[in-house]
């Protein structure tokens, strides 16, 4: 199973909001949380500042489709409840979709000199035609469906293509 996505773009980090906004469009409730399923007490900086500035640029996103509205209320009120274990059970038993999800800027020669192995990674993550988008990128967002469920999937392969339309970017498959 595909379990990680990236998006390449020229353009600036954009904030929580605006990829919530972008959830949105695609029919995704999106929820941010901080990596290993905690409670994220800094969710207003999340929403207003550039992804990358926030959490080291690692959050976990959860996401609710139309199916999964049940779900998404129950999981908004232990969340303003505080209620981590009950949060945790709920993600760990696949009722709602997360991800990682990773923002930071990007430098194709820089990435490159760092690790012999990553310019042959990066470059079969691409088409030939996207290549040299990618060598121009300026930031880069990556989508780790780390629990690997089918639902987790679904958000991953919804929300990437529609960032990347969103960004003017360019959809690399991250384990190639």
């Amino acid at each position: 199973m595909q379990n990680c996505l990236a998006v390449y773009t020229v353009k600036r980090a954009i904030t929580g909001g605006k990829l919530a906004e972008i959830a949105q469009s695609v029919g995704i409730d999106l929820r941010f949380m901080a990596l290993g399923g905690q409670i994220a007490s800094n969710t207003e900086a999340i929403r207003g500042k550039a992804l990358p500035d926030v959490n080291g640029g690692a959050l976990l996103i959860v996401g609710g489709f139309e199916a999964d509205q049940e779900n998404l209320i129950d999981f908004d009120t232990r969340l303003s409840q505080g209620d981590q274990p009950a949060l945790a059970r709920k993600l760990n038993g696949g009722l709602l979709p997360w991800c990682e999800f990773y923002s930071h800027k990007f430098n194709y020669e820089k990435a490159c000199q760092q690790d012999q192995t990553e310019q042959a990674k990066l470059d079969a993550s691409v088409t030939k035609k996207q290549l040299p988008a990618l060598k121009v990128a300026k930031t880069r967002y990556q989508i780790y469906n780390q629990g690997q469920t089918e639902k987790g999937s679904q958000l991953m392969k919804t929300l990437t293509p529609a960032l990347a339309e969103a960004v003017d970017g360019i959809v690399a498959d991250y384990q190639r």
